[in-house]
């Protein structure tokens, strides 16, 4: 900083405006990629209707606090249903590797040549 002019911090900070350098770069560039797969997971689930589409800026953390505001709370029946979906979630996975695992000791089944 001590070699540079006024004329050139002031070039620096405008094209810092127009293209930013540093951790807000890459704060977006992740909160880009939190909102696509959100997104995705929305689409994949098929939760449309009661979802909105997320953007970047929904996961941009607020490092100032300028955009502070409340959390939305989480009712009792929306935690249980919560719950219920991972516990399903967990059984249906070992009941597929139960079966992944009992068809891997059956014995092969011998071809017939025709």
């Amino acid at each position: 900083m001590d070699q540079l002019s006024s004329k050139q911090i002031n070039e620096w900070e405008a094209y810092d405006k127009l293209d930013p350098i540093g951790t807000w770069r890459a704060d977006y560039r992740m909160a880009a990629l939190s909102s696509l797969i959100m997104n995705g997971m929305i689409a994949w689930s098929g939760d449309k209707e009661e979802k909105k589409p997320t953007v970047p800026l929904d996961f941009m953390p607020d490092w100032g606090g300028d955009n502070e505001k409340e959390a939305p709370q989480q009712s009792v029946e929306d935690q249980k249903r919560v719950l219920r979906a991972l516990v399903s979630g967990q059984k249906k996975r070992l009941e597929r590797e139960k079966d992944l695992e009992e068809t891997s000791k059956r014995t092969p089944i011998k071809l017939k040549k025709k």
